[in-house]
């Protein structure tokens, strides 16, 4: 699959989804390597990164897809080619004890009622069957990263 025409689609789908304070733009490396994923699938956890940073930005601000070629690879993957798909916020950031459970079913910062802590969950769940990861990279005030390692098919 090609990862520009993922987030080309993906981007459109934000566009009419988030609302008009938050600006998403994207930022893809030429000539990246295919990646065999489930394009569903794939969508399905850009879509609730996304909305996580939509709920981190609740006064606006920018979201950013980009694309490249992974450098240095997080340990928990196999060595090989990586394509790292990257979704970053202008929001509210996470302090350590947030960063060290979001991707533990259940949990959620949202109160009674709204979310049901699945939506990181099941991203990292969809993400590592294919044989990726993904990566947080967060500070309080200043925004989250998620960056997306999916291998090169």
């Amino acid at each position: 699959m090609a990862v520009d025409e993922l987030l080309a689609d993906t981007v459109g789908l934000l566009r009419r989804t988030l609302p008009t304070e938050i600006a998403v733009t994207t930022r893809v490396a030429p000539a990246l390597p295919a990646v065999h994923v489930d394009r569903a699938q794939i969508e399905l956890v850009l879509l609730n990164l996304a909305i996580n940073a939509r709920d981190a930005m609740p006064d606006g601000g920018e979201l950013v897809l980009s694309a490249s070629p992974a450098g240095e690879l997080p340990p928990v993957v196999a060595p090989g080619s990586y394509v790292a798909v990257a979704v970053a916020d202008t929001g509210t950031g996470m302090d350590a004890a947030i960063r060290a459970r979001v991707f533990e079913p259940f949990f959620t910062t949202k109160p009674p009622g709204v979310g049901t802590g699945l939506g990181l969950p099941v991203a990292f769940g969809v993400v590592t069957q294919t044989g990726g990861t993904i990566t947080v990279d967060t500070t309080p005030g200043r925004g989250t990263t998620f960056t997306v390692y999916l291998p090169a098919a």
